[in-house]
Order: C-alpha cells, then structure tokens, then sequence
C-alpha cells in the first residue's frame, strides 16, 4: 500500500511541476518585456495569477532571471535546477533528424539513462503523466458497462511498440521531420499545459489525446502503453538487465492468480516479471496476499524461481536491432538538427525571449506598419494589448505623431458595432500603444487612421478574438446533448428488458412447478 501511495504521489508531484513550469516561464516572459509591474497590461487571469502568486515570492530572490533559467521546459525536455535532462527518446530522434551528435543533449539524458539501467523502465509508471491519464481512463470503462455500452476487449501485441520505434526512426532519419514528438503523451501533455497557459492554440495537442483515450476507453484498455508507445520501446530495450526487478519466491505462491487480471503491462507477473515489458509499478505485489511477489536487487540469471527461460538468441535480439540502427543513422549524411532543449522556440522570433505575439504588417505611403497583439488569439473578456510600429521605409525614420484608433466588431447582417470609441494616441517608446477588451468571441477590425503626407490613411486590421463562430460549439453541444439522452434511455430500456425477461422466466418456472406438483 505504502509503495502505491508513494508512486502517486510522486506521479502527481510530477503533474505539478509541469502544471509550474510555463507558468514560471511566463513570467520570465513578462520580466523581460518589463511589464510586471504595470496595472493595465497585467490585468485578466493571467496577470493576476503573476501579480499575487509568483511575482511577490520570485522577485525577492537575489537573482531572479537565473532561478527563471535554470528551471524551464517540458517533460520531453527540461531544465530542472540548472540541470538539463531530456527524455531518451528525445535524444535518439534528434540524432535520427540531424545524423549527427549534440553532446549537451546525449550528457542531458544520463541521469534517465542510469536510472533505467538501475530501476528499469520506471519512467512509464512512476512519472509519465501519460501513463497516470490512461490509468484515470480506465477507471471509465466500468461505468460504460453500467450504462450498457460494454466496451471491446481488443489485444494488439507487444512487438507493435518495438517496430513502430524503429520504423519512426526511420522515417525521421529519412525525412528529418520529428514524429515521436508530436504523438508522445509526456511530450504531448508538457505541451499543451504550456500552450494553455500562453493562451495559444491547443487543437491539434488534444485531438492527439484525445483520440488515444477512445481507443483506450472503447476499444482497447492501456493500448498505447502496453502495444505502441516507442518511448517506452526504448525504456523497456534500455532497462532489459536492470537490477531491480520483480522476483516469485515458487515456495509461497497458492496459484491464485489474483496478480494477472491488475497488472496494468498487461503481462503474467508469476512467469513473465523479469521480462522486458514489467514496468516495476509494484502494482502486482500489492494483490499478492501471500507476498510471494516482491522486489529483488541484482544482476538477473537463468536461474531465477518462476522466470521463463530464454535462449542468447532471443536475448540478443534487441541489443542487435539498436546496434544496427545506431550504425545506420550515424552513417547517413548529416542535415540541419531539431531543437530539443529548454523552451519551445516554435513561433518566436530571433529576439526570444518575448511576448508571443500576432504580428499584422501592412503598409501606406512610404510607411511601413506594424500591428501586434498580445496575447496573439484574444480571449473574450480579458484585456488585450495592442501596439502600432510605424516607421518610414526609405529614411528609417520613426513615425511619433498621433494617430486615432477604434475597433469595430464586424456584422453578417447590418452595421458593425463600435466596441472601441476612435481615441487618438500618442507615440510611447516608437510605438503607439492601446489596450481592448473584446467582448466575444467574434471578428473584429483594427483601423487605424493617420496623416500620411498630408492626407489621412485608414488602415483596417482583421483580428480573430477567440473562436470566431459559434457554429461548432452548438454542434457539438446539440450532438453531446442527444447522445448523453440516447444513452440513458438505451440503458433504461435494456434494464426494464432484462427485468421484465427475469419476472417472465421466475414466472414461467413457478408454473412449471405448479403443474408438476
């Protein structure tokens, strides 16, 4: 029992840390834009989630921006008290994309290495928030069941996650293109907790999730864990002598069984706990009343009570498989590499760190203009901030006069509404700043007005401010609405059925008894 509770708890403490994490490196994206301190531009959840629960704390550090450093990035890849550690399967698609060896990244993976070699594939039970996500999803299953919607029982082999490892590397070394970390749960999940927290785009982060957790919830239980997930391939290949494993004492097994139907590897425990599928959860060992399962510390050998036997041809077979891969991408002719370490850059510019922006450029006379919006899609309801570059393209020149700005949120039928009154204003720091609060979710226009060698120039500017139409959400909430009904009246119909066959067979019988009596 103690053993479960302390792999929860380390399971959550891990879920935490993510969950921090972009919050802290939000922040530092506030520090370096310099506007912590300012009312206006920190106003809405987000602001005072920095205002009132990090700010106060980490701006009473001698060095703030380097505790800010050294504590940064995902799951996949992170940066945790100055140290840098990446996730195995990061590394080797990295060497797949680039053919070549980042060293920083191969020193970053030694410690989840070590730990593997020592503990086994430890990584998939103790500290995957993917793993604890589909463990949650299983716990579904048995009130589908109750609604009368049994879900299948599908088995896919356990070589599907070896193969589907190998042939991803292989796609990545031949087109370059990392797969593993779009699909990864771990990667996956450190992701879109940090595009949550920006306020940036979660989509196609949980069309990916959740498509895994039907399969697991209808299908097929623990299906990505135990059949396709090529990080734990790679633990399982790496962790196959590990030292701590899971031992049978034959002489106080009763035969019970009772540790088979609960290991969620989905594996015998009594034949099959030394093999190279056991994850090391102790999940088994907490079923097994007569504690004939318990945990072992040493080299493993042949002899081992209750562990199949395996020929040196069978046992080399993954040893080879890596060797030859690692040979293969290390031959292949180099190519531009992947960024693995520290913050996602995707979408940033050259100056990063900064505010992740939308940037709207347009142009008129001899001016070029730029308009950025933070956050990049507003949410309904929370300040935006909106901030004008305008700069003569021939002398380079900063435009500084006063321009006049509104905001108009645009109408299939009739007029657009005015949601911001034309206010005039000044140039601030070679910019012309404003805040908006959009009300909706809907489109709206940006115009700009401006004296333009004597004449006045209105540049309009399209802004998306959450999602746009509300087509899809009714959809969705008509389509939820009516199957949520269909299942309930289904599984009160198949009860009153069941009930009503098991009045007439009770009756049926009682005068069968009366006519033979």
């Amino acid at each position: 029992m103690m053993l479960q509770i302390a792999r929860r708890m380390i399971q959550i403490s891990v879920i935490l840390l993510i969950v921090v994490i972009p919050w802290l490196c939000l922040y530092a994206h506030y520090r370096a834009a310099r506007v912590v301190d300012d009312e206006q531009l920190m106003a809405g959840m987000r602001g005072e989630v920095i205002t009132q629960a990090i700010h106060p704390y980490l701006d009473e550090l001698e060095h703030p921006e380097a505790f800010l450093d050294a504590n940064k990035g995902t799951v996949w890849s992170m940066r945790l008290a100055g140290y840098d550690i990446a996730d195995p399967l990061a590394a080797v698609e990295m060497l797949a994309a680039s053919k070549s060896i980042h060293w920083p990244l191969w020193l970053s993976v030694l410690v989840p290495v070590i730990l593997t070699l020592i503990l086994g594939k430890v990584f998939c039970s103790w500290i995957c928030p993917g793993y604890l996500l589909f463990e949650l999803a299983g716990k579904i299953r048995p009130l589908l069941k109750f609604a009368e919607i049994p879900p299948a029982e599908v088995k896919f082999s356990h070589k599907n996650k070896y193969i589907f490892l190998f042939v991803g590397l292989g796609i990545t070394a031949m087109f370059s293109l990392p797969l593993f970390a779009l699909i990864y749960p771990p990667a996956v999940i450190s992701r879109a907790l940090h595009a949550w927290v920006f306020g940036t785009a979660l989509t196609g982060m949980l069309v990916v999730l959740g498509t895994m957790l039907l399969v697991e919830i209808l299908i097929s239980p623990r299906w990505w864990c135990q059949t396709m997930c090529p990080g734990g391939a790679l633990y399982g290949l790496l962790g196959k002598k590990r030292l701590l494993r899971v031992k049978l004492k034959s002489s106080s097994c009763t035969g019970c069984q009772a540790c088979i139907p609960v290991c969620e590897a989905g594996i015998n425990p009594i034949t099959q706990s030394g093999s190279i599928e056991c994850d090391n959860c102790g999940v088994c060992l907490r079923h097994c009343d007569p504690a004939a399962l318990v945990f072992t510390i040493g080299l493993p050998t042949s002899k081992n009570t209750g562990q199949p036997q395996h020929n040196s041809k069978t046992s080399n077979r993954p040893a080879a498989a890596m060797l030859t891969l690692a040979f293969w991408l290390l031959w292949a002719t180099p190519v531009s590499g992947h960024h693995v370490l520290g913050l996602p850059h995707y979408s940033y510019k050259e100056n990063y760190p900064q505010r992740p922006t939308l940037e709207y450029p347009a142009t008129t006379g001899p001016y070029d203009v730029l308009l950025t919006s933070y956050p990049g899609t507003p949410t309904p309801g929370e300040p935006a901030n909106l901030a004008f570059y305008i700069k003569n393209r021939n002398t380079g020149k900063v435009f500084t006069d006063r321009v006049k700005i509104c905001v108009l949120q645009t109408s299939t039928f009739g007029d657009n509404v005015v949601i911001l009154p034309t206010t005039e204003r000044a140039s601030f720091d070679n910019e012309h700043k404003l805040q908006c609060t959009f009300p909706v979710d809907a489109e709206y226009i940006v115009e700009l007005t401006l004296v333009v060698e004597g004449k006045q120039e209105v540049i309009p500017f399209l802004l998306n401010a959450g999602e746009p139409t509300a087509t899809a959400s009714i959809v969705v909430a008509g389509v939820s609405t009516l199957l949520f009904c269909f299942v309930v009246v289904r599984a009160v119909q198949k009860k009153y059925q069941r009930r009503k066959l098991a009045a007439q067979s009770s009756s049926g019988g009682q005068q069968e008894l009366v006519v033979i009596g």
